[in-house]
């Protein structure tokens, strides 16, 4: 076992002659000792945050902060010891450095955690989304951080030890590791059972274990859609039925999905700053009590269209499965999808579909991000083309919204009603007022959308026009030290899962589909969430199949009603 120090003598391979007074000059380290001193550094070094939050959460309780050190420790001292073969050892180090040091610096600077919805959103997203997250400062702070480990991978040496050897020395270190690690998790159970419980967050900022797992996670889960077993073709059995009114006029409907919206933020909902001006003077309902199905784009939009709930959604089944376009277009609506956002996640691949934000040289584009008004722009080429076809029609509008943190990016510099706005991609280094300023003004943007979209459908006479609002997820503003989105959902706080869900309907709409208002006003005070769009959207065009539930159904109790309806 004396092969275990740092400084004992086994047998090397031959070096070149002009190599061996430099190579006098360091000793040569076990592969193990690498292992155990980088373990150590990763676990001082980048793990700030969970020293914090542990001292927050366990304060007084230094068994309790000593045995939950420990076992990061041990975690990434056995990560390290498994890849301690010496062509991958240094490798794989300054890999698992560089994972956690950006991990790190998400964290510090957003309060966000980088687990496996955030790692897939990072890879769905656009260049110019990603470009609006790189800054100095995120270069600075990385380049400070990996400075150890490249120091430490260019002076430490590492011995070659035979084979058969150093294969007994790993195996019994593994083990002891790991029976160290069941040895604290036995003796400090009724301490850390009830911590893990109630603060399961925590685990979120044990670098870089946390960040590999999710990396680990998002591989399979990208490896299970890659290669689906077949596409699972849903609603084959969808029809529209004839309408049960006596109207003649067919119907066009408008959904725009929102960006990073919170409902607490709409004038709407009561808000003290009133962002939503102009929507506050049209017949519009607002659902308050709304939630998402997920805290990330890549998550709650496949999510929404698709007939699964919230705690039943797979990733994989949803996504190689017809979602409720999908289902419509089958049934005979026109479905139609123009995106202003970094993309669809697979909902309209197979309507359809057109992609503003690829413009270029557009006034309302800058570096590859539009403002949404070039939404309401194209919106009359396909209002004008449903004239001369006419029959019911779905047309999605997919907004930038309020998506950060360049939250100033999103209104117009003629629309700026809140300032001084947060013009930093680095959240934290501006005060909290100001990043709500910005992000007030992008909440002013999409009212002027929406209400532009309203004005819009209200010329087109010749259909029974609606208009559906519904986020994709909302925001934190810096409460509590967290910014941005993409927390665990069980984790999440309110204003990341808290959405707008609007509903306006034309006079033509309310007669057409005898709609009883104030039973619609009574539903806004009701819960509802993205599970209900699904079948809400199946049962305006009155489309009938055995995956529509008529109890997720928002209006269809409230239409039909012919003895009072206004």
């Amino acid at each position: 076992m004396s092969d275990l120090t740092p400084t004992a003598h086994l047998q090397t391979v031959p070096l070149p002659r002009q190599t061996i007074a430099f190579n006098h000059s360091s000793p040569l380290w076990h592969p193990l000792w690498f292992a155990f001193v980088g373990a150590l550094a990763m676990t001082l070094l980048l793990n700030t945050p969970f020293f914090d939050a542990i001292q927050a959460r366990a304060a007084g309780q230094y068994s309790l902060q000593l045995s939950l050190v420990s076992l990061l420790f041990l975690l990434n001292f056995l990560l390290l010891t498994l890849f301690s073969f010496r062509p991958v050892q240094k490798p794989v180090f300054l890999l698992l450095f560089l994972l956690g040091s950006t991990a790190l610096y998400f964290n510090t600077s957003y309060g966000v955690v980088i687990d496996k919805s955030m790692l897939q959103n990072a890879l769905e997203t656009d260049p110019a989304e990603a470009q609006g997250l790189l800054s100095g400062g995120m270069l600075w702070q990385l380049t400070k951080l990996m400075l150890f480990p490249l120091l430490a991978v260019t002076v430490i040496r590492t011995k070659i030890v035979r084979n058969k050897r150093f294969l007994l020395h790993w195996l019994a270190a593994i083990l002891l590791i790991i029976l160290t690690l069941l040895s604290i998790v036995t003796i400090n159970y009724s301490q850390l059972a009830p911590f893990f419980r109630n603060f399961r967050e925590v685990r979120y900022l044990a670098l870089p274990v946390s960040t590999l797992s999710a990396t680990v996670s998002l591989a399979n889960n990208i490896r299970k859609t890659a290669f689906p077993v077949s596409f699972n073709q849903l609603g084959l059995d969808a029809k529209q039925l004839p309408a049960a009114t006596s109207s003649t006029k067919p119907k066009l409907i408008v959904l725009v999905v929102g960006e990073t919206a919170r409902a607490d933020h709409f004038g709407l909902n009561g808000y003290v700053r009133n962002t939503t001006p102009l929507l506050s003077a049209l017949p519009v309902y607002s659902f308050k009590q709304a939630s998402s199905c997920g805290t990330a784009t890549a998550h709650s939009l496949p999510c929404m269209f698709s007939a699964l709930s919230r705690t039943d959604y797979i990733e994989s089944t949803a996504k190689n499965s017809s979602n409720v376009l999908d289902i419509l277009q089958h049934a005979g609506v026109e479905v139609s999808w123009l995106d202003n956002n970094s993309g669809c996640k697979g909902v309209c691949d197979r309507v359809p579909s057109e992609f503003l934000f690829e413009q270029q040289n557009h006034s309302s584009c800058d570096r590859g991000q539009c403002l949404d008004s070039v939404l309401t722009e194209r919106l009359p080429v396909y209002l004008s083309k449903a004239n001369t076809a006419p029959k019911d029609r779905l047309i999605v509008l997919h907004q930038l919204g309020s998506h950060g943190p360049e939250y100033y990016r999103r209104s117009a510099i003629t629309d700026k009603a809140f300032v001084p706005e947060c013009q930093n991609k680095q959240l934290q280094l501006c005060s909290l007022q100001d990043v709500i300023n910005a992000y007030d003004n992008s909440i002013i943007a999409t009212d002027q959308l929406l209400a532009t979209v309203i004005n819009q459908l209200s010329a087109a006479k010749d259909y029974q026009t609606a208009m559906l609002y519904i986020s994709d997820h909302g925001e934190s503003l810096g409460e509590n030290g967290i910014y941005l989105h993409g927390l665990p959902y069980w984790m999440a706080p309110t204003a990341q899962t808290h959405i707008p869900l609007l509903w306006w309907m034309s006079e033509n709409y309310i007669t057409g589909q005898k709609v009883n208002t104030s039973c619609i006003q009574q539903q806004t005070e009701q819960k509802a969430s993205h599970d209900n769009l699904f079948h809400t959207l199946l049962a305006i065009f009155n489309v009938q199949t055995t995956m529509r539930e008529t109890q997720l159904e928002l209006f269809s109790q409230c239409q039909n009603d012919l003895s009072a309806y206004k």
